[in-house]
């Protein structure tokens, strides 16, 4: 599995692909800026993200392209409003974080990419995964 994590938090990242690479998955770190440029050469199967990156339209513009599910990361509940709205726009599955135990962001990559192959519309950038 090809995994591309957008997070500005260098300590988990490292930890995240330390153990998603002991998984025999390939993963790569990339900014905002850079993140649909090297997605559209790259092609990832699973994005994480911070949730923040997805409220700022990172989200839709990786969706315009093969659309991949996405594991949103919020830190602290008072942020949980904004991780919600980007759940909406099109995550696939929404982590808080401290993330003590990695194997919990490996079992929501799961979920977000069987849930993205039961439901593809779930998975459609652009529209919002609940109705108010």
């Amino acid at each position: 599995m090809k995994v591309m994590i957008i997070e500005s938090d260098w300590p988990f990242e490292a930890r995240a692909t330390e153990y998603f690479e002991s998984h025999a998955d390939l993963v790569v770190h990339e900014t905002p800026a850079g993140a649909v440029d090297h997605a559209r050469s790259w092609g990832p199967d699973l994005l994480i993200l911070a949730a923040e990156y997805a409220t700022e339209g990172l989200l839709d513009s990786m969706g315009k392209l093969e659309p991949a599910p996405a594991v949103l990361l919020t830190e602290h509940m008072s942020r949980f409003d904004r991780a919600w709205s980007a759940w909406q726009l099109g995550g696939d599955e929404l982590l808080m974080k401290p993330i003590f135990h990695l194997h919990e962001l490996r079992q929501a990559s799961i979920t977000a990419m069987e849930n993205a192959t039961v439901c593809p519309s779930w998975n459609q950038r652009g529209t919002t995964a609940i109705s108010a």
